[in-house]
Formats: C-alpha cells, structure tokens, sequence
C-alpha cells in the first residue's frame, strides 16, 4: 500500500513538473511574440514620423532618423557613407522645385532578437520638372533599422528607387 501511495505521489510530481514546463515554454512564445509584435509598431511609429518630416521637407528631420554610420543608397547618386554625402542628396531633393515625398511600409519584420528589422513599401515624389510641369515618380523602398542603446530605432541602410514610367 505504501509503495502504491509513494508511485501516486511521484506520476503526481512528475506530470506536475512536465505541464509546468510546457506552460513555461507557452509564456516565453507569447512574451517573444508579444516582444516582437512590440518592436514592429516601435519601428512602423518610428517612420510615420519620418515620413510627416518628409511632408514638411525637413532635411534636419529627414536626417535624424538615421544612424551616424548609416548607409544610404539613393537612386541614381553615389551611395551615401558619412553624414555630409547624406546631408547633400537629402537636400538636393527636398529643394526641387515643388518637392513633395510621401512613404508608406507595407511590411515591417523584426529579428527574434529584437535588435534588427526592416520596412519595405513604396512611396510618392512629386516635383516640377525642368519646364515647370508637374511631374510624379512612384517607387519602392527597403530599410533596415537597427535598435540603439537608447532604444531608440534608427535606419542603418536606405534604399529607394523608381517604378517604370508609365506608357
């Protein structure tokens, strides 16, 4: 009877310590799914917010969004490596005559850990064109972002380019 009550005791504790592991392993998936989810709307707020500094053609807020040691590669420009080449295509766009630059991510992924991600989208430029037309250009873009030792998410490499014009 003793052996009987002392094995009921052990498959108690044992089953005891196996659904606690599983409901442990639970916690972390949702916690790590909750974490991820978290640092997405951080990153998708982060470049609504860039994008309204491209509604307003704010060169020092377009800048600020961006890493000191990012890499930017505009299309059609040299690809961008410190702070003053970054300064000067940034300007040289928004001080197009009748510049306007809207960006919109449509998908925004973040590292299980939680330190890298990424939006891609598209994104609208209109300007004049050299004879005072209105002209548009429509593309895609790809940003990495990288989260900072403040965290603070900032774009470590910047890559835009223009869809075909249309026929």
């Amino acid at each position: 009877m003793k052996k009987i009550l002392v094995s009921s005791l052990m498959a108690v504790i044992l089953m005891s310590a196996c659904k606690n592991e599983s409901t442990t392993t639970e916690i972390e998936k949702t916690s790590s799914l909750s974490d991820s989810t978290a640092a997405v709307n951080e990153i998708n707020k982060t470049d609504s917010l860039w994008d309204d500094q491209s509604a307003q053609n704010s060169v020092k807020g377009w800048l600020s969004f961006y890493s000191d040691d990012a890499i930017v590669l505009p299309p059609g420009e040299n690809i961008c490596k410190d702070k003053a080449s970054r300064e000067a295509v940034i300007q040289a766009y928004f001080s197009t005559p009748g510049a306007k630059m809207r960006f919109h991510p449509t998908k925004t992924e973040v590292s299980k850990s939680g330190d890298l991600g990424y939006s891609t989208g598209v994104y609208q430029f209109s300007f004049k064109d050299p004879t005072g037309k209105d002209a548009h250009e429509n593309g895609k873009f790809n940003e990495i972002w990288k989260k900072q030792s403040d965290g603070n998410w900032k774009c470590i490499v910047d890559i835009w380019n223009a869809d075909h014009a249309a026929k």
